[in-house]
């Protein structure tokens, strides 16, 4: 199957303490600020491994089995599908502000005449009543063109999200990945010319086999919960459906914000034994149907296999899961990622020596 995985040519990867993210050339305001408002609140994966992490050095067994839980269960969580919104509404002068603006019309309008011409002051006086009315009708007519041009915005993103406008989707994604995953980003979006069918590409970065701990929660034969060791096989099973589980809420999160997208072609890349590159552990696309078809408690990891466009390598009698083979399809979009990251490094030591 050919794979058109690419980082689209008006994206620009950079890294922030969140995640990778996906900064979109000219043409799409608004989207930096989306994402920064969504950076504000917690990222899940990065709490759960932190979560994890905390319970292995503590040797808590009740929480290393909750945080376990949690990592291989995030694809039951609902994610619903993204509906048109709402025009917002078109909101009145109150009253009391309405008459307080009348008033000072009125004030300004009308010259000061002395109090014993009265006809001329009735006269001016009049005058006055009809320019502050004007204004407060002129003021009207703002707030209703306002409200339309707020409306028409809303109506244009609609339409170019689901549309699948490429800037739009990535935009969209981007927001909601910053809000709810920050270790996922859109590189890509469009129309696949020989299928008409519409893609989204998403990189995500998960962490490595260290996830899961060597010891994990069990019982004594008392009954009391306690940790026992586990074996290299129980540790890889475990790693993979947590990949296999974090991957399906992935392609459900993003089709549930590109509602035309038909296929998410998934890149999962990790940290290298050596912390210093970046690794594909999975490739692969990932269908509308196969998502909305399959049941709700169905174990990922066989869709997730069956979706793999490059075999997932596995090593040894335990099954270590390890890096694809090189494929320059492949290789092209972790070298942008892993670029993006060491821009960001070199930024922080260029920061560091000027300050």
């Amino acid at each position: 199957m050919d794979l058109p995985l690419r980082v689209a040519p008006e994206v620009r990867l950079r890294s922030s303490a969140s995640g990778l993210r996906a900064a979109l050339g000219e043409g799409t305001d608004g989207v930096d600020a989306r994402a920064e408002e969504g950076r504000r609140a917690p990222a899940r994966l990065a709490d759960l491994e932190h979560r994890a992490r905390t319970a292995q050095d503590a040797g808590d067994v009740q929480a290393l089995r909750d945080v376990e839980e949690a990592l291989t269960s995030l694809h039951l969580e609902n994610h619903p599908l993204r509906r048109r919104p709402d025009p917002p509404g078109q909101t009145a002068l109150p009253a009391k502000e309405r008459a307080m603006l009348q008033r000072k019309a009125l004030r300004s309008a009308q010259p000061k005449i002395s109090v014993f011409k009265r006809a001329a002051r009735a006269k001016t006086r009049a005058v006055a009543e009809t320019e502050a009315d004007h204004f407060v009708r002129t003021l009207d007519v703002a707030h209703a063109v306002i409200a339309q041009h707020r409306a028409a915005a809303v109506d244009d993103r609609w339409n170019a999200l689901s549309g699948h406008d490429r800037s739009a989707v990535i935009a969209e994604l981007e927001a909601v990945f910053a809000a709810e995953e920050p270790c996922c980003t859109c590189v890509d979006a469009g129309w696949n010319g020989g299928t008409s069918r519409a893609f989204v590409t998403v990189v995500a970065r998960f962490p490595g086999l260290d996830l899961v701990a060597e010891r994990g929660p069990g019982a004594s034969s008392s009954g009391r919960g306690m940790l026992h060791p586990r074996t290299q096989a129980e540790r890889n099973a475990l790693y993979l459906s947590a990949i296999a589980s974090f991957g399906l809420t992935t392609v459900r999160r993003v089709i549930s914000v590109a509602v035309t997208a038909d296929d998410v072609h998934l890149l999962v890349v990790r940290a290298a034994g050596d912390g210093k590159r970046l690794e594909p552990v999975y490739v692969g696309t990932i269908t509308r149907e196969d998502v909305t078809l399959r049941p709700v408690m169905a174990d990922p990891v066989p869709l997730l296999l069956a979706a793999a466009t490059r075999p997932v390598r596995f090593d040894g009698p335990a099954h270590d899961l390890v890096a694809l083979d090189p494929d320059p399809v492949v290789d092209a979009v972790v070298r942008a990622c892993a670029d993006a990251l060491e821009d960001h490094e070199l930024d922080g030591l260029l920061e560091g020596a000027t300050d």
